[in-house]
């Protein structure tokens, strides 16, 4: 992989959201669609269906939403029609009181979950009109509206990198990768001053779910994995510099690396088995650890978090990074 490569992958990875990932991707998917016609469906006219795999109606339905301050995935949908965005970003900027006219008749949206694993949501108002995101969150794999295709025409990303690709790119020091690593850090959801680390993370995460408005760096499409790796990097570079750059930017394509054998979304908690071996491994490279040492790490840390499993995106998982970070700061 050519730094070039892993630059793109990094741009497509890291994507700032305010709120839950998953209800945001109903979201953006009400929004693109509307977007793409002469006007929007009023709250009295609208009549839509939502087709949604098991994982993401998991955690959509249990994550609240920022503003409205209500679960649920009527209440996605509700503010991306009311969205003003015209990013992933759909939480970020919409019609409140418009979002509550939506609310107010649930019979408008009839809600599918289909026997699909990972990130698929499709969206269709009629016969002519719809839309599907597939794979990533923010990936519209399928824009239809009135009949005419207006999918966007998106460049092939490259592959995932291997282990070795890794730490060639990170030993690289590469200019674009680490001013990527760095705005990844620098525009983060800032620490809460006067607690711990782990009580920092777990306070950001917990408070995410809960519907807080921050807005925070994603990473393959987690807003929790982004705290969780960008909170322990960002109080290391204070103290460091460009020095932890390096790490940093082994731990964002590690994390690339394992979502892609694990999945983005699944029944397991991500922080178990992405996050948390990521920085691992990021740690462990500054300290001059070889590939051997790193599949120590991606097998062994997985395996002390087994027990936790994804339940929904709720305060809860707030505990899960606290416990998952005990796992893993400091590196033994």
């Amino acid at each position: 992989m050519t730094p070039r490569a892993a630059v793109q992958l990094l741009k497509s990875e890291i994507v700032q959201v305010v709120g839950c990932t998953e209800p945001a991707a109903i979201a953006y998917a009400f929004r693109t669609l509307v977007r793409h016609m002469p006007f929007p469906p009023g709250p009295d006219s609208i009549v839509a269906r939502l087709y949604i795999s098991r994982d993401a109606w998991r955690n959509a339905s249990t994550a609240v939403v920022p503003h409205l301050k209500k679960t649920g995935i009527l209440t996605a949908a509700a503010a991306g029609l009311a969205s003003r965005a015209n990013d992933f970003n759909v939480f970020s900027d919409f019609d409140l009181p418009r979002a509550r006219a939506y609310l107010k008749n649930a019979r408008w949206l009839r809600i599918v979950p289909v026997r699909r694993n990972g990130m698929y949501v499709m969206v269709r108002l009629n016969a002519d009109t719809g839309i599907i995101l597939c794979g990533r969150h923010d990936h519209v794999e399928k824009l239809v509206v009135f009949g005419k295709d207006r999918t966007p025409r998106e460049k092939p990303l490259p592959k995932p990198p291997v282990l070795d690709e890794i730490f060639q790119l990170a030993r690289a020091r590469h200019p674009e990768l680490e001013a990527r690593a760095r705005d990844f850090l620098l525009r983060q959801v800032p620490a809460e001053k006067g607690f711990p680390l782990e009580t920092q993370i777990a306070r950001r995460v917990a408070g995410r779910m809960a519907g807080y408005s921050h807005p925070v760096m994603t990473i393959t499409g987690s807003g929790n994995q982004g705290i969780f790796l960008g909170l322990p990097y960002r109080r290391l570079y204070a103290e460091q510099g460009a020095a932890i750059l390096p790490a940093v930017v082994f731990s964002l394509l590690a994390q690339i690396h394992l979502s892609a054998k694990n999945d983005r979304l699944s029944a397991e908690c991500g922080l178990a088995t992405k996050a948390a071996p990521a920085l691992a491994a990021g740690l462990a490279f500054a300290r001059g650890a070889g590939p051997a040492e790193i599949c120590r790490i991606f097998r062994d840390i997985p395996a002390r978090l087994a027990d936790l499993a994804c339940q929904g995106a709720e305060p809860a998982c707030g505990a899960k990074a606290r416990r998952a970070f005990r796992a893993v700061w400091p590196v033994p």
